[in-house]
């Protein structure tokens, strides 16, 4: 058995986790997020803004319009976040601020710079990083002084490690790992709960991180200090330490005992790390409610981590069974929550314990009392949730409903009272929830997109106040969630306290209102997929030997869900098109203020065509280009007014007159000089590159409208040169505002926390180390002031460090490669050497500046043994995004392309160089000429030299709305970016080869290019429309009623087959027999949650427009399943030949008190004439057959034209004849059949228990017989043919997430000849697969 290498096509797109820490350095916070092998690193950016910039008054209330109804004026200003500032502390108790006047806030703006509000915050993706396994979960700290905070990772089954951004490399550094995968850990787990995953917990004041081993065990991972850094120091900043970890074994806490521990969170305001578990005592279920409700309890327990000892401090029981996480509450309440199924209950020791029930089904399950929450009936299992201010939550359900619970307090003995519920969102399926300043939150999503929101509050309320919400009984409101207190307690506090003596509850209602500013795409989860034939405008598109083919998969869960369809390469959608022999390069031009392109110029060996642009592309006689020389450049100077055209021997420019119209001028080189490569910058600057290597710079002198050259140096030696207009504000030598050390970030000063729990008595103070609270005196000085900014400072830093210093800030550079691979970087117009590094022939991972660093480069003489036959040809520095604000670097070594991102490095001897560094972007681009020995190619298709671009790189700045950079190469790329700054390498090979490419606009195509392809055509194209090409595929969404969970392409239709549902509330019950079902009705109390029930429906797709086929569609009754959907074609004993339809298994799922029967339905989906305008209308669906069968039909799929169907346990062959299925064959197979898949009269299946089987039908005797089959018990999910070389191999997914290769092969010593399967090839995808398409 062999281990098989997995490559991702497509790399996962579910949040599984998200932290916001400081990732980079301490001056900003990143939001960090997770999926199953990658962490990326995102910020908050600032796009245009549609509002005025000047004297602007900017009313929320129309902001809020688009996601709530109108309601009163509303203010961004949150009374409970006080504004910042430097000089107080940090971590003191905040000052008393005074609320808000609730009026819409007046900005003005005296600058030209766009407003800066939540309408246009976006996530900006700054690091991307790959991982080597499955992380479960993410979570950061900061260990000492450091200058950026780490990051703990958890992989299953019991490993962590803990990383650290290291800006030498651009890269992750690891500082420790840790691996507790022992038989002694894991040995407890039994196998049919399967695998705990790991789950972590930080502590507040970052001593330690704890994390659950499988069942009953803790890992303690301390942290340390790090050394002291000196200034000295020039290899970038020491990575912090920590003490070796241990385990702690929690199988009994004094008196109790633990089955499993269920979450873990840690406690602050302790003199020792203090970690709260919820632990189960013993399992238990909803059948033993009436024995085992409450057995889950929190025990807070004190960590001892130099003596790897713990103590229990205080412990809280008789919890709910169905317990599922706790979550700490801030200052000034603090304590903890458990989260269970029915209900939510606040614990904290020596406080008095208060809980709300969600549903009637709370009742009995703890050993509390708990308060009905009014209006609400929910199920919080799945759920996530998190807080965002100090006594308030956002709450997210499974079922896509996301509340805002307020925690109701009193000031005095900081009891809960009650929690207060106001819904927000719908239809929002949420992994993880993560607070960002400034008003922000994320939400990560597996089952839908991720979202940022901003939050918007409406009028707030005080204790007294006289209103909530428009309601004037508000006072009277707020005075019944006091709690009733006996006669006798009441006289008691009348005599000692004085008769107006009652407890003020502080806590302020507020209405919440949720903008979404920004989402991230996800196309999971992938319940099922299906190949399409693409619906290509043109023929020539289907002659490459690369065939292209649509993959369409599901995505998304009930109310969000939606069908992706995604193709590998980009198919141009083709305005015009005519021939054209012998083109080398073309340029289009479009002067300054005008709206179109007015001229295309094509170049070929001996001459240039130019050509008008307008309604039509003709070619033009009267222009001032030269036309009997070949062009090596053109292009417009003097900012975007003057034409400027480079031959071979000639600079011509044509300048503007008020008389004639043009004045045409031309300069020549030196005699003997031949220009190769030309190009212009900064709309005022020329540089001209000559075959000796010689560099020729020329700038734009306005007085006497002319070139001057402006060398102030001879360069010489040069191999390739590039202008750059820099717009992002990091090419500079100075550091960033705040800056202490060489490392660049602020040394924070010791904190002095003040940490806020109960009030303890004095004994407890004395044995547990809480800090005293005599000093607080009210509310506003119980809050902890952090280290965040409120919404109003946020656009403030975003408009000074994103728009002020980006969008308008410019300088300009020159990039100059020698030819001995030395890149050097200059400033204009003195031309002064601010960055160099030595030879880049071999594409390093990371191009420093030689004085940056003491590091140790590669000796010339090994790069030339191993470099010796490549030499650079081309480079590209240009910025890219929406505003250029990203810049990249391209290379082109030979034929391979390498793609470089300019980031900040603040690292280095020398003041006056800048401070940056390329780091290599990971791309799989192929631009090489494949060579085919078998295949024979037509003549054009061999040609490679002639087809080799001279100019391999040719930016665009708007084709389609995006930018970037197309390659032109035998295999060209779109290279386009967006503001998520994410480069995104698109394919174009449908059209073959394409040797001269340019951006292109006309009133009949805009925002398009005009290419040059291997048919000698030039081609006018644009995108294809409602296409997305911000991800690594070309896709687009169509919303579907319900979840997917059945595709497949119909091909005598060119339709899509969709099965789907919908979950609605069953209040009926099913009794009786098989053939005697009745119906009862069930009814419940209001707050009882009622079981969920999928409706199924069938729906078509059609890929001309990509949208749901209107009014056709086929329901299924209710209570019945579909558990398998496939289009078959199948022949029909009436009818000659052989005819698709789409064949359907189901069961009827009425109960386990009533045997289960299934039914076998054929679908025939008609294409007819479409009425006049309404071209959907030509489909139609028609049953052809549904008959009940003696069990449930599980499985099918189809062979020569047969059915294959799985009914029980038994597998049966159909024939169709007429409007009956006839039966063929059967055989008896396992225990319980879910998948089966055929190819040629080979029948593949997989068994829920059994592993997987081959069988083969035997049409002339009729008969099905057994194969092979793998003897091993396996948990299939998963099973597909694929082909290996010259070998039918199988591919099975298991429970495990593993991926098994297997194969029949006779010869083999262990197949038992040729009865057992040989297992090849195993391997861990890290994912459970539910579907495979080969």
């Amino acid at each position: 058995m062999a281990c098989g290498i997995v490559k991702f096509l497509l790399p996962p797109t579910a949040i599984h986790s998200a932290v916001y820490c400081h990732f980079f350095n301490k001056r900003e916070k990143c939001l960090v997020v997770a999926g199953l092998n990658f962490i990326q690193v995102y910020r908050l950016n600032v796009v245009h803004s549609s509002l005025p910039v000047a004297n602007a008054d900017v009313n929320m209330e129309d902001v809020s319009a688009v996601t709530a109804p109108p309601a009163a004026p509303m203010s961004t200003a949150r009374p409970s976040s006080p504004a910042f500032d430097d000089e107080d502390d940090l971590y003191g108790p905040s000052k008393n601020v005074e609320p808000p006047k609730l009026t819409a806030p007046e900005v003005k703006i005296v600058s030209t710079f766009p407003l800066v509000s939540a309408e246009n915050i976006r996530l900006e993706c700054v690091a991307s990083f790959e991982l080597f396994g499955t992380i479960t979960d993410l979570k950061s700290a900061t260990m000492g002084t450091s200058n950026r905070d780490v990051l703990l990772l958890s992989f299953t089954d019991a490993k962590l490690s803990v990383v650290q951004y290291d800006p030498v490399v651009n890269d992750l550094r690891s500082i420790s790992l840790h691996d507790y995968e022992a038989a002694k850990y894991s040995d407890e787990m039994p196998t049919n709960l399967g695998a705990a995953k790991p789950c972590m917990a930080v502590d507040p004041e970052n001593r330690c991180a704890v994390m659950r081993l499988y069942r009953t065990h803790l890992l303690v991972v301390p942290f340390v200090h790090p050394p002291a850094r000196s200034d000295n120091s020039l290899n970038g900043p020491k990575p912090a330490t920590q003490l070796k970890s241990f385990a702690l074994n929690l199988k009994r806490i004094k008196d109790e005992t633990a089955e499993f521990i269920q979450d873990i969170q840690m406690l602050p305001g302790y003199l020792e790390p203090t970690v709260a578990v919820l632990i189960h005592r013993s399992l238990s279920f909803a059948g033993r409610i009436a024995v085992s409700a409450d057995t889950c309890y929190v025990a807070a327990i004190s960590l001892n981590t130099h003596e790897k000892t713990y103590h229990l401090i205080w412990s809280c029981t008789g919890l709910p069974y169905n317990s599922h996480y706790l979550r700490n509450v801030p200052r000034p309440i603090g304590g903890l929550l458990v989260v269970s199924t029915s209900s939510i209950i606040y614990v904290q020791q020596g406080v008095q314990s208060h809980g709300v029930s969600v549903n009637s089904l709370a009742v009995g399950g703890a050993r509390f009392s708990l308060k009905p929450v009014p209006n609400v009936v929910a199920v919080l299992d799945g759920s996530q949730c998190t807080f965002f201010e100090p006594e308030r939550l956002l709450l997210a359900l499974r079922n896509g409903t996301a509340f805002v619970v307020t925690l109701v307090y009193d000031s005095a003995t900081r009891n809960i009272r009650d929690f207060h519920w106001q819904q927000v969102l719908v239809n929002r399926y949420v992994s993880c929830i993560t607070h960002l300043e400034g008003g922000y939150i994320f939400t990560g999503g597996k089952m839908s997109d991720s979202y940022l929101y901003s939050y918007l509050t409406s009028q707030w309320i005080e204790a007294d106040g006289a209103y909530l919400d428009g309601d004037p009984n508000a006072a009277a409101h707020q005075r019944s969630l006091l709690p009733k207190k006996p006669l006798l307690d009441r006289i008691e506090d009348d005599f000692i306290y004085g008769p107006e003596a009652h407890v003020t509850i502080v806590t302020s209602l507020k209405k919440y209102h949720f903008i979404a500013c920004d989402s991230i795409l996800n196309v999971g989860p992938c319940r099922t997929t299906a190949v399409g034939e693409p619906i290509n405008t043109l023929e020539d598109f289907t002659r490459t030997p690369d065939k292209d083919a649509d993959l369409v998969t599901s995505s998304g869960y009930e109310n969000d869900s939606y069908v992706c369809a995604m193709h590998r390469t980009i198919r141009p959608d083709v305005v015009a098109s005519f021939d054209l022999h012998g083109a080398e390069n073309i340029w289009t031009l479009r002067s300054s203020g005008a709206t179109y392109h007015e001229y295309v110029v094509i170049t070929t060996v001996g001459r240039t065509a130019v050509f008008q642009s307008g309604e039509e592309i003709s070619e033009d006689v009267e222009h001032p280009f030269r036309v009997d020389e070949r062009t090596i450049f053109c292009g417009l100077i003097n900012d975007g007014r003057t034409p400027v055209q480079v031959t071979r021997f000639h600079v011509r420019i044509a300048c503007a007159a008020a008389d004639s119209g043009a004045v045409v001028t031309e300069l020549e080189l030196a005699e003997g000089e031949e220009i190769a490569f030309a190009t212009e910058g900064g709309g005022n600057r020329l540089a001209v590159l000559t075959t000796l290597g010689k560099l020729w710079l020329f700038e734009w002198h306005s007085a006497t409208d002319s070139l001057i050259p402006s060398n102030h140096r001879e360069l010489s030696n040069i191999a390739a040169v590039s202008f750059f207009t820099d717009r992002s504000g990091i090419f500079t030598s100075s550091l960033p505002r705040d800056v202490g050390t060489i490392d660049m970030e602020i040394e924070p000063e010791k904190p002095v926390l003040e940490r806020m729990e109960s009030i303890p008595e004095p004994e407890e103070d004395e044995l547990y180390g809480l800090y005293s609270t005599q000093n607080e005196k009210s509310d506003n000085t119980h809050r902890e002031k952090r280290f965040t900014r409120t919404q109003e400072e946020l656009h403030q830093f975003l408009q000074e460090e994103r728009v002020n210093a980006m969008l308008y800030g410019s300088s300009e550079w020159l990039l100059v490669v020698h030819r001995d691979s030395t890149l050097s970087i200059f400033s204009l117009p003195d031309l002064v050497v601010v960055f160099e590094a030595s030879s880049i022939l071999h594409a390093p991972r990371v191009i420093h500046d030689v004085r940056a660093l003491d590091q140790l480069s590669v000796p010339p003489e090994l790069i030339d043994s191993a470099c010796a036959d490549m030499r650079i040809r081309e480079v590209l520095l240009l910025g890219l995004g929406s505003r250029g604000t990203q810049p990249y670097l391209f290379v082109v070594i030979n034929e391979d392309i390498h793609v470089y991102h300019a980031v900040p490095f603040h690292y280095g001897r020398d003041g006056a160089r800048l401070r940056i560094s390329f780091s290599k972007v990971k791309h799989e681009m192929l631009t090489r000429e494949r060579r085919l020995k078998r295949q024979k190619l037509p003549k054009e298709h061999m040609e490679v030299d002639d087809r080799l671009a001279k100019r391999h790189l040719r930016p665009f700045h708007d084709i389609g709305g995006y930018s970037g950079v197309f390659l032109c190469f035998p295999y060209s790329f779109f290279v386009m970016a967006t503001d998520r700054n994410v480069l995104r390498f698109h394919p174009m090979v449908v059209d073959g080869p394409i040797k001269a490419f340019a951006e292109f606009s006309n009133a009949s195509c805009a925002a398009g290019f005009v290419y040059y392809n291997s048919r000698k055509q030039i081609r006018v194209a644009q995108l294809e429309p409602g296409w997305n090409y911000d991800f690594n595929w070309p896709m687009t969404k169509i919303r579907v009623p319900g979840t997917v969970h059945h595709l497949s392409y119909h091909l005598e239709c060119k339709a899509y087959v969709v099965c789907s549902s919908l979950f609605y509330p069953e209040k009926r019950m099913i009794i009786g027999g098989v053939d005697n079902v009745e119906e009862e009705v069930v009814e419940r109390d209001p707050r009882f949650v009622y079981p969920q029930a999928p409706r199924f429906s069938l729906h078509l797709i059609t890929p001309d427009e990509w949208q749901l086929v209107p009014e056709v569609s086929y329901q299924l009754p209710d209570f019945e399943h579909i558990t398998g959907m496939k289009v078959l074609a199948l022949r029909n004993g009436t009818e000659t030949g052989m005819k698709e339809y789409v064949v359907m298994a189901s069961n009827m799922s009425y109960g386990e008190d009533v045997q289960s029967r299934g039914r076998l339905i054929l679908i025939d989906v008609l294409d007819l004439i479409p009425e006049p305008d309404k071209p959907l209308t030509r489909f139609k669906m028609k049953e052809i057959y549904a008959e009940e069968q003696k069990g449930p039909v599980t499985a099918i799929c189809g062979v020569n034209g047969y059915i294959v169907s799985a009914i029980g346990q038994k597998i049966f062959i159909w024939t169709l004849k007429g409007a009956t299925l006839v039966g063929v064959a059967f055989l008896d197979t396992q225990i319980y059949v879910h998948q089966l898949t055929a190819i040629k009269d080979l029948i593949l299946v997989a068994d829920i228990q059994r592993s997987t089987s081959i069988l083969r039908f035997q049409e002339k005797y009729r008969t099905l017989s057994l194969v092979a089959s793998d003897p091993n018990q396996m948990h299939t999910y998963a099973t597909e043919f694929c082909v290996d070389n010259q070998n039918l191999t199988v591919a099975v997914t298991d429970i495990r997430q593993d991926l098994h290769i297997f194969q029949f092969d006779p010869d083999y010593y262990f197949s038992s000849f040729g009865n057992r399967l040989v297992r090849r090839m195993e391997c861990n995808l890290g994912t459970i697969t539910v579907a495979t398409r080969f």
